[in-house]
C-alpha cells in the first residue's frame, strides 16, 4: 500500500498535468508536433519537452514517430480515453459554478427530431425565455429513425426529448413523461373503417398503412402502446 501510495505521488499527483494532457491530445488530433504548436501557442521545442516529460512520468512510449507524422501509442490511446473523462467532467464542473454563482443563467443544448421540434421545442423555450432571458437553448435535430441516446452518453447535450413506447425503460437514465400524445388512425370518407365503432390496432393489422419509417410508431402499431414524448437526463 505504501508503494502505491508513492508511485501516486511521485509519478502522477505531482508530475502528470492537465496541461501534458491537452498538449498530448492536441499533437494526436493534428499529427505532428510542428502543427500543433501554433494551437498551443507553443514552440514545437516546447511540445516536445511537454511529451517527454508526460513520457518520463508514465515510463511508457506516447507516440511512434515516423517521416510521415506521428501515432500515438496504445498507451496514447488508452491515457486519452480517460483523459478526455477528465476534461469533460471538468467543462461540467464549470458549468456547475456558473449556475450556482448565477441559476438565471447558462446553456441548456436539446436533442429532438424534427417533428417536435416545429411545435413543443419552440413554445417550451419561449416559456424559459420569459422566466430566465439569460438563458441559452441550443437544439439539435435528432434521427427520428434512431431511438438512441449517444447524445447524452457523450455529454453532447444536457437533455433528448423524444418519442418512446410507453413501457420504455433503460436503467441509466431519468425519464418523465412531458406530455400524452397519442397517435390517430387516419381513414378516407369512403373507406370500410369510416363508420365502424370500437376499431383496435388488431383489426386494422392487414390493412395497407402509410405512416413515417419511425420506431415508436412501428412499436406503437405492432405493440399496441400508446406513446407518450419524454424526455431524458443523461446518467449521473
Amino acid at each position: 500500500m505504501a508503494k502505491a501510495t508513492w508511485d501516486w505521488e511521485s509519478r502522477i499527483g505531482r508530475r502528470v498535468r492537465l496541461r501534458d494532457l491537452h498538449i498530448l491530445s492536441t499533437v494526436v488530433r493534428w499529427g505532428s508536433m510542428a502543427k500543433a504548436a501554433p494551437h498551443l501557442a507553443m514552440s514545437q521545442s516546447a511540445v516536445s519537452e511537454a511529451i517527454a516529460h508526460l513520457e518520463d512520468a508514465l515510463r511508457v512510449r506516447l507516440l511512434d514517430r515516423s517521416p510521415q507524422g506521428i501515432e500515438p501509442t496504445i498507451y496514447a490511446n488508452a491515457l486519452l480515453k480517460r483523459g478526455n473523462v477528465v476534461f469533460d467532467e471538468l467543462k461540467q464542473g464549470i458549468k456547475d459554478i456558473e449556475f450556482l454563482s448565477d441559476p438565471a443563467t447558462g446553456e441548456v443544448r436539446v436533442s429532438s427530431p424534427e417533428i417536435l421540434s416545429a411545435w413543443l421545442i419552440p413554445a417550451a423555450i419561449d416559456s424559459l425565455l420569459r422566466e430566465k432571458p439569460n438563458i441559452t437553448v441550443r437544439v439539435y435535430q435528432q434521427d427520428a429513425n434512431i431511438l438512441e441516446f449517444r447524445e447524452l452518453y457523450e455529454r453532447n447535450v444536457d437533455v433528448v426529448i423524444n418519442r418512446i413506447p410507453a413501457n420504455f425503460s433503460h436503467e441509466d437514465l431519468k425519464i418523465e413523461p412531458v406530455i400524452d400524445d397519442q397517435h390517430f388512425v387516419v381513414v378516407g370518407a369512403q373507406s370500410r373503417w369510416a363508420g365502424r365503432r370500437a376499431v383496435s390496432l388488431g383489426d386494422l393489422a392487414n390493412e395497407k398503412w402509410i405512416f413515417p419509417p419511425n420506431p415508436v410508431v412501428r412499436a406503437v402499431v405492432q405493440q399496441r402502446l400508446k406513446p407518450k414524448a419524454f424526455w431524458c437526463l443523461p446518467p449521473a
